[in-house]
């Protein structure tokens, strides 16, 4: 299932990400100071349901992901990147 986006829906400082796995796309916006605490090498984020997938930049070539890999790599003007889920304990303001 794909959503709609316009590129009305892109604030400033962010991007348009597409799924390496099945070609979505999603906007992607710069991470929030707690976000780059924890991937100090992260670029954008990207809500995937309730979650953010935080992204960071990897040296590989889109076709050159390895099988079984794909879901979790997104582009970016043509950059791949690998994402990595973001958590934190609300109890404690962290």
């Amino acid at each position: 299932m794909y959503e709609q986006l316009s590129l009305f829906d892109l604030a400033p400082g962010s991007a348009l990400a597409e799924c390496c796995y099945d070609g979505s796309t999603r906007p992607a916006q710069r991470p929030e100071p707690w976000m780059k605490r924890l991937v100090p090498k992260g670029e954008y984020v990207v809500m995937v349901g309730p979650y953010p997938l935080m992204l960071r930049p990897v040296p590989v070539r889109a076709e050159d992901i390895e099988a079984g890999h794909h879901y979790y790599h997104y582009t970016i003007d043509g950059r791949v990147y690998s994402g990595i889920f973001l958590g934190r304990d609300t109890e404690k303001g962290g």
